[in-house]
């Protein structure tokens, strides 16, 4: 099997249809962080706007965003991020009958009617992946070597494990990781797990196990950190040392439930929320691994397609987890493009790197 990148075909802005169609309408904003009244809500889809009869394609689209007009251009803006006097996009139809056309066939003309017919169908653990473990090796070779961003999201589940851990860090060491997006929780259990003269004992109860992460936390802050803990050896070995090592950025959210932060971790949200965005926007692949909130947080802020160097390309995302619930939350919140696998994330890594490396 050899991958191949999909082509997006623009609508034929040609059409009678599309030129008869009226200009998109803008209101000003009045008050900072305040969209203005019928604004139009952004989608993970290409969206066009008709502006001085030429139709604009918005790129970096996603979820609970507005479409600003800046200088002949459409900028994608967070509602908090609004400023008084930004031209910002009104109306709520999508079929151009208010100069706003979202289109969601750019890239399906590409697929045979079987593929199309499974786009969007759903997963469970009955479904056979092998098919999808074959794309899945294919697309992360073919980002590897055409300088794509693959960005993880990785829950606590994947810290758990040792073999896990080792596999991962290859992966990284590898190329197949350019950010990591996760919680304290993973950062602790990795580090605690890493941790110079650590003794793993599998009977460990809960209480024992939670006092070691905050033993580990202290001790990180007294180093200094993560990267001067690895640095000065304290942390012998684990995804966020070789995080560290191969200086691969990662993004730490803090949680309403974490009871003792590394200084990394980011405790505003909406900080943590601007940090990810950062690797997002520049995403090829997100890879989602049993993390039920920050896969929802993430595939929102991850558009379904995107521009670079003037190509528009899908953004190849996958939701693996063993519940089939976790993996179809983040569909059932609106990331409809997402390829979802439902398995033990702790296989699913050893699979990747027994076949990638």
């Amino acid at each position: 099997m050899t991958f191949k990148l999909q082509n997006y075909k623009e609508p034929d802005f040609s059409l009678d249809y599309f030129k008869n169609l009226p200009q998109a309408k803008y209101v000003e904003v009045e008050k900072d962080g305040v969209a203005p009244d019928n604004y139009h809500a952004m989608s993970i889809y290409p969206e066009y706007f008709k502006v001085n009869d030429k139709w604009i394609l918005c790129t970096e689209s996603r979820m609970d965003t507005v479409a600003v007009l800046k200088d002949d251009k459409i900028d994608i803006v967070e509602f908090r991020r609004l400023k008084k006097g930004d031209k910002v996009f009104v109306g709520r139809t999508e079929d151009g009958s208010e100069g706003i056309y979202m289109y969601t066939e750019g890239f399906l003309s590409n697929l045979d009617e079987n593929d199309r017919f499974a786009f969007r169908s759903g997963r469970s653990r009955e479904t056979a992946f092998s098919k999808d473990y074959d794309e899945l090796y294919e697309i992360l070779k073919y980002e590897k070597e055409n300088n794509g961003y693959i960005t993880w999201v990785l829950g606590s589940a994947v810290a758990t494990d040792d073999l896990t851990r080792k596999n991962f860090s290859k992966l990284i060491e590898n190329g197949y990781c350019h950010a990591v997006l996760t919680g304290n929780g993973t950062a602790a259990i990795d580090i605690t797990r890493g941790f110079k003269d650590y003794e793993y004992n599998r009977y460990e109860d809960f209480f024992t196990k939670i006092q070691n992460e905050y033993k580990t936390i202290r001790e990180v802050k007294e180093l200094g950190g993560i990267k001067s803990a690895v640095e000065n050896n304290y942390i012998e070995n684990g995804i966020f040392k070789t995080l560290t090592d191969f200086q691969i950025p990662y993004v730490l959210a803090g949680s309403i439930r974490d009871r003792f932060n590394f200084d990394e971790t980011y405790k505003n949200v909406y900080e943590a929320q601007d940090e990810m965005r950062k690797h997002t926007r520049k995403s090829t692949m997100l890879i989602c691994l049993s993390s039920v909130l920050n896969t929802i947080a993430s595939g929102n802020m991850t558009p379904s397609y995107n521009e670079f160097d003037s190509v528009v390309r899908p953004i190849y995302i996958y939701s693996i987890d063993l519940q089939e619930f976790s993996v179809n939350k983040l569909t059932d919140r609106g990331t409809l493009e997402v390829k979802t696998m439902v398995t033990n994330v702790h296989d699913f890594i050893k699979n990747l790197e027994r076949r990638l490396i």
